[in-house]
C-alpha cells in the first residue's frame, strides 16, 4: 500500500506524490471528469517536488471519487484485455 504525505490547507489537499507523474496525472484527469478542481504541480525541474492538488469545498471526499473513476477506467481496460 503507498503511504502519501497529504496537507490540507484553505479548502486545498496537497498530496506528495513521490515523482509518481502518471498517477498524479490520471487522478488530474479523473478529477476533472468528476467536474472538480485538480492541478499537478511538478516544481524546479532539478528538485524531487511533486504534488496533486484538489481543491473543493471537501477535498478528501473528491479525492475518493476520483480514484473510484480512475479504478473504474482501468477495470474497462482490464476487461478489453
Amino acid at each position: 500500500m503507498m503511504e502519501l504525505e497529504t496537507t490540507e490547507k484553505d479548502g486545498r489537499l496537497l498530496i506528495n506524490m513521490e515523482q509518481n507523474h502518471t498517477l498524479a496525472n490520471l487522478i488530474r484527469k479523473s478529477t476533472w471528469e468528476t467536474d472538480g478542481e485538480a492541478a499537478y504541480d511538478t516544481g524546479h525541474p532539478l528538485g524531487e517536488e511533486s504534488n496533486l492538488i484538489v481543491e473543493s469545498e471537501d477535498p478528501q471526499e473528491t479525492l475518493q471519487e476520483s480514484i473510484e473513476v480512475a479504478r473504474e477506467w482501468m477495470e474497462e481496460l482490464e476487461s478489453e484485455i
